[in-house]
């Protein structure tokens, strides 16, 4: 009798490794699977990221556009109110006009003079 019982015991446990082998098999599917869907989800996540940065960037870089144009049209507007002026104040006194050009001429050359 003891022969039969120990066949008994190993056919049980040849079944029990099948099963068990079986679940193993499952385990690793899930586990790809698990691992694929959650990949998916970081490169999703990642990706949302970027494309956030990017319209911020590209929104910061619309920003500073506009403001470099609007200081560009303010410096051209003071440039030619500035030219006006200097203009008007030729016209008004043209000697002192001349009298200045050649001070600063002279100056000009003293400074460039001693290198």
């Amino acid at each position: 009798m003891a022969e039969p019982n120990a066949q008994e015991d190993f056919a049980q446990l040849s079944a029990d490794l099948a099963v068990l082998r079986a679940d193993v098999a499952r385990l690793a599917e899930t586990l790809t699977t698990l691992a694929k869907v959650q990949g998916e989800a970081a490169a999703d996540a990642v990706a949302s990221r970027v494309r956030q940065g990017k319209e911020k960037a590209e929104a910061t870089a619309a920003d500073l556009m506009e403001e470099g144009a609007d200081a560009y049209q303010e410096a051209k507007e003071r440039a030619s109110q500035f030219g006006g002026e200097v203009t008007a104040t030729i016209e008004r006194n043209p000697l002192g006009a001349v009298a200045a050009a050649l001070g600063v001429g002279f100056l000009l050359g003293l400074i460039t003079r001693g290198r």
